[in-house]
């Protein structure tokens, strides 16, 4: 098993501020990258009629480098923000991280 993971999550227009505000106060990250991203999928039912038409929705995508043991902490933290809303995450692992 690896130390440290890449936390992935995708976030919509809406709750990004949230999950920001959240991810700023939780103390077991150091920080984390964020960049706007075109959601493809075939279940589109969410979308809005522009999104439907366009196929896909605009969206954010979060990541936090995060110790392995860390990650239960933080799924507990975002629960409340992502849970009511099915949002998607994922974990990938880390084969090293350094600073040059």
């Amino acid at each position: 098993m690896p130390e440290q993971v890449i936390f992935t999550l995708n976030v919509p227009t809406e709750l990004k501020d949230d999950v920001i505000d959240n991810l700023i106060t939780f103390t077991s990250i150091t920080g984390f990258n964020l960049k706007k991203i075109n959601g493809y999928s075939k279940e589109h039912s969410q979308f809005d009629i522009a999104e439907q038409v366009a196929g896909y929705r605009a969206i954010y995508q979060i990541e936090v480098l995060i110790a392995l043991k860390e990650v239960q902490h933080l799924k507990a933290s975002l629960n409340p923000i992502c849970q009511p809303a099915k949002l998607k995450y994922w974990l990938t692992p880390v084969i090293e991280s350094a600073h040059f």
